[in-house]
């Protein structure tokens, strides 16, 4: 064997032990891809018209949510007695009060369930959703406009 093809060899045996080493890149990434914006923008896009999806638990959502034009309140998690646990009716609830296409500002207490379900939205074909960071935390903490719902008490809850 002559010492070209021995370096041809071994160059193709390095190639291939590197390129089974090296990270794979696909062009369809199933990760999908959420927009994150601040509170600022946040509030900038739902005084154009965005719709607010705030994405706590009910409770959560009555001692005090973003105050806005549009408003709804979808839960991504529920606590269970089995724990944490994701809304299994989360899509079907949100595509019963939004179009596919509406604007969708998703918010929650610091921003992590809101990720989540900008994520699940995204990937379900929801094409304007952004995900606020700092959620409703962060919307207090810039004093921006709250509203806190009031429940009508029964005379045994006084």
């Amino acid at each position: 064997m002559d010492s070209l093809h021995v370096i041809k060899s071994v160059l193709l045996l390095l190639l291939f032990i590197v390129s089974i080493h090296l990270p794979r890149t696909t062009s369809s990434n199933s990760e999908p891809k959420a927009i994150t914006i601040d509170v600022s923008q946040a509030q900038k896009l739902l005084d154009s018209g965005y719709t607010f999806l705030d994405v706590r638990t009910v409770e959560e959502f009555e001692k005090g949510h973003v105050d806005s034009e549009n408003v709804f309140n979808v839960p991504y998690w529920l606590y269970t007695p089995q724990g944490q646990e994701i809304n299994p009716n989360f899509l079907k609830h949100v595509s019963s009060l939004c179009n596919q296409t509406d604007h969708l500002v998703v918010g929650c207490k610091s921003g992590v369930r809101s990720l989540y379900a900008t994520k699940v939205l995204v990937s379900s074909g929801f094409n304007n959703v952004k995900n606020m960071d700092g959620g409703y935390i962060a919307w207090v903490d810039k004093r921006f406009r709250v509203k806190v719902e009031h429940k009508e008490l029964k005379y045994d809850e006084l």
